[in-house]
């Protein structure tokens, strides 16, 4: 009895330091979203609560999960800017409703055709007057 007794010390100081190392780190390293806060530690073998939950996404959206936010979807702003750009990816990861590919993002926060980005948008350069010549008589 007497030999055991370090031996289990020992084995027990050995878990506790292991428990003590792996507490203070977290595993994989998931940014947050804007979705619910669940207050759970960050482990990698905990289950995601959220992995089977999508949201209800509006008209012409799709859920996408782990996506640029400034390149997930096209907005309609993006038509007017000349010279075309490729725009600049963040490396972030978002799990939101997306616009579907051919939809564009529009001032109202709707997912629309290109053609019905130009309704309701100012225009970028001044109109001619209806009946005028364009000329200063």
């Amino acid at each position: 009895m007497k030999k055991t007794a370090p031996a289990c010390i020992l084995g027990l100081s050995i878990l506790c330091a292991i428990v003590l190392q792996t507490k203070g780190q977290s595993g994989v390293q998931r940014p947050r979203t804007s979705g619910v806060d669940t207050n759970l530690p960050n482990y990698a073998w905990f289950p995601n609560p959220g992995s089977r939950w999508r949201p209800r996404c509006g008209r012409n959206q799709v859920y996408l999960r782990c996506q640029s936010s400034s390149c997930g979807e096209q907005r309609c702003s993006d038509l007017f800017n000349r010279p075309y750009w490729p725009p600049i990816c963040t490396a972030d990861c978002v799990n939101r409703c997306f616009c579907k590919r051919g939809f564009f993002r529009d001032h109202r926060r709707r997912c629309v055709t290109w053609k019905k980005c130009f309704r309701g948008m100012a225009v970028p350069f001044p109109a001619p007057k209806y009946g005028s010549t364009g000329r200063s008589d």
